[in-house]
């Protein structure tokens, strides 16, 4: 592991702010270094209002915002990231600093990966001890195991969608530790519930838990052909009052990063409340600005905040993926309420191409996409049979079989899932948090067979291309 090494003194001006800022007080200063402390050429460095870039020898210099947190690096491709715990360390705290400092940072050549995974979990949500075990011993270990379904040469990467913690920062500790289990860097993104409800009115202090833990709340990488963005779109009043908004700093932050970003490159863009809802209603009070910011650019960006599943083409180039908890609904089943399995989203990503994505449940083979009921269990159709395809979206087909024998697309409607409906329903149900009720859910399709007996395949086809097929020996009977 490589570590940052900061020490004060010394001004330097070898390199161009790209952004006149006010309230400019102090300069930090120093160089990137590879483990032999020759310069890298080209690594932006910045203070989350300004960026620059490093010269031939490696060094940079900036002038910097009085409101400045940390001083960090946009780790390039082709290095790799320094950590602790697998917890990334590409920072330096600079905050309440008001004379020069310096702040070098040292990076570890490894060869550029051109194959990535990134797996990207959404609203954990630790509250109590019991949530952290199951975090610990059924998450974190599942996404380790994934590594196993593909080849040895494949890079991996991961990103938390905000939302780490249900307002219990004291587990902190035990839910950043989780994350030496794994065997490649995963990043956080700050949610609404990873703010200090003890501090009101003040959004920047209100973070302190998250920065003390993972760092600025803001921040870029960089992996194989792709250049990755954390956003904190919450601006924190209080627990009950905050706005899904991207503040204007940050705003100017990303324009000023994204200047030293070829328009070749896939940008990954991670934050916790997505762009719209899955009834197309806006969550994010200035999507507008954002994607203005991000034309010319392919875009993927992964999101949470909603609890629901939902896959949303924002530009003919820009496509958001908002997950389903990985914590289910509160850790209080393997399920949420509207039937998606517990998991996180996959990415797999070729160069500058996203080539496949789906969503793992945990536990389960990454083949686990659908789940099929027989005959009576959804009231609507109580002789249907009835499939829950919950990462489903437009582009998609899910066709049938009986006996063997091709009979066309299964016909799409709302209800509930019947797991999740016997599991949540009542005021004492589930026992984890017995106020939750089942949802309805629009990934539900059915088919009447015309023999009860038949054995019935369902085949689910991706907009990528990748077939995910389940089968029930019986019409009234269970799948196997």
């Amino acid at each position: 592991m490589n570590f940052i090494k900061g020490v004060s003194v010394a001004v330097l001006w070898s390199t161009l702010s790209v952004m006149a800022m006010q309230a400019q007080n102090f300069t930090v200063s120093g160089r990137v270094v590879n483990s032999v402390d020759a310069g890298i050429a080209g690594v932006v460095v910045s203070d989350g209002f300004t960026a620059t870039a490093t010269n031939d020898q490696g060094e940079y210099a900036l002038k910097s915002h009085s409101g400045a947190r940390h001083v960090f690096i946009s780790i390039p491709s082709g290095y790799g990231i320094p950590h602790d715990g697998n917890i990334p360390r590409f920072y330096m705290e600079i905050k309440g600093t008001t004379t020069d400092i310096t702040a070098d940072f040292v990076l570890s050549e490894q060869e550029k990966q051109h194959d990535l995974v990134l797996t990207v979990m959404a609203d954990p949500q630790v509250q109590v001890k019991a949530d952290l075990n199951r975090f610990a011993t059924e998450a974190i270990p599942d996404i380790e195991q994934l590594k196993t379904f593909y080849p040895e040469n494949t890079g991996f990467i991961g990103m938390t969608a905000g939302d780490l913690m249900w307002d219990a920062p004291g587990l902190l500790p035990g839910y950043a530790q989780a994350f030496r289990q794994l065997s490649f860097p995963f990043f956080q993104v700050i949610g609404n519930h990873d703010y200090d409800q003890q501090i009101t009115g003040n959004d920047t202090e209100a973070a302190h838990y998250f920065e003390a833990f993972f760092g600025p709340a803001y921040y870029s990488f960089n992996r194989g052909d792709c250049h990755f963005v954390a956003l904190d779109n919450i601006i924190y009043t209080t627990r009950k009052e905050y706005e899904e908004e991207i503040s204007k700093e940050q705003l100017e932050w990303l324009k000023a990063d994204l200047s030293f970003v070829d328009k070749d490159k896939l940008i990954v863009v991670s934050m916790h409340a997505p762009n719209f809802r899955r009834n197309n209603e806006q969550i994010l009070s200035n999507s507008t600005d954002l994607l203005n910011i991000l034309e010319g650019y392919e875009v993927l960006i992964v999101s949470g905040h909603s609890h629901r599943m939902n896959m949303t083409r924002l530009t003919s180039d820009i496509t958001e993926y908002t997950l389903s908890p990985a914590m289910g609904l509160s850790w209080s089943g393997d399920i949420n309420n509207d039937g998606t399995p517990n998991g996180y989203g996959v990415f797999e990503i070729k160069g500058n191409k996203l080539v496949n994505q789906y969503f793992k449940s945990t536990s389960q083979h990454p083949d686990h996409q659908l789940r099929i009921y027989p005959f009576g269990k959804v009231s609507e159709y109580p002789s249907a049979v009835v499939a829950n395809v919950w990462n489903y979206r437009k582009g998609w087909t899910v066709e049938v079989y009986e006996d063997g024998e091709y009979k066309g697309k299964m016909t799409n409607f709302t209800g509930y899932d019947p797991i999740a409906y016997n599991y949540f329903l009542g005021p004492k149900e589930p026992k984890r948090k017995p106020g939750i009720e089942p949802v309805k859910t629009p990934t539900l399709f059915y088919y009447t067979p015309s023999n009860e007996k038949a054995e019935i395949k369902v085949v689910v086809t991706t907009e990528f291309g990748k077939s995910y097929p389940a089968v029930l020996t019986k019409a009234t009977g269970e799948k196997e």
